[in-house]
């Protein structure tokens, strides 16, 4: 088998003021089995663009939102494989903070992209910390947590 691709992301952190985190709700296939998850707004980066220029214009067409943005605040790597494709992923975190009715749920520019985006969701850090459903990256909280101390 050849080495799994780069999937190079920009993503954001994204807080309210009440520091609660915005999550998107992914469902794909791994493995042949749906897989639900859910991930921080952001996506994959074109050729031309830097980790923060894919943030921003992944903010845009999620979320039609345009923020500041901090960082990079955190970088998880990782290996997985999503509908047969086999990634190795790096994605790059910035922070960002906006009113929690600003984001307008659009559910991505793509059809593969609005196929696979379910919901959003504010998360508070608590909700965070004692989920039992799959959050990406694993140590999101630890690092949210982080972000606000």
């Amino acid at each position: 088998m050849a080495a799994p691709e780069l999937r190079r992301t920009g993503r954001v952190i994204l807080m309210d003021p009440m520091y609660r985190v915005l999550l998107l709700r992914f469902q794909l296939t791994q493995a042949g089995e749906p897989f639900a998850f859910w991930a921080t707004p952001g996506g994959r980066a074109e050729d031309h663009e830097s980790d923060l220029e894919a943030a921003i214009r992944e903010l845009d067409e999620e979320l039609r939102l345009s923020v500041p943005l901090e960082g990079p605040v955190h970088v998880h790597e990782s290996t997985f494989e999503v509908n047969g494709n086999h990634w190795r992923g790096r994605d790059v975190f910035f922070h960002g903070r906006c009113a929690s009715n600003d984001p307008v749920f659009t559910g991505g520019t793509e059809p593969d992209e609005r196929d696979a985006l379910q919901e959003m969701r504010w998360w508070t850090l608590e909700d965070l910390e004692k989920t039992a459903e799959t959050v990406f990256p694993p140590d999101l909280a630890t690092v949210s947590r982080r972000l606000v101390t």
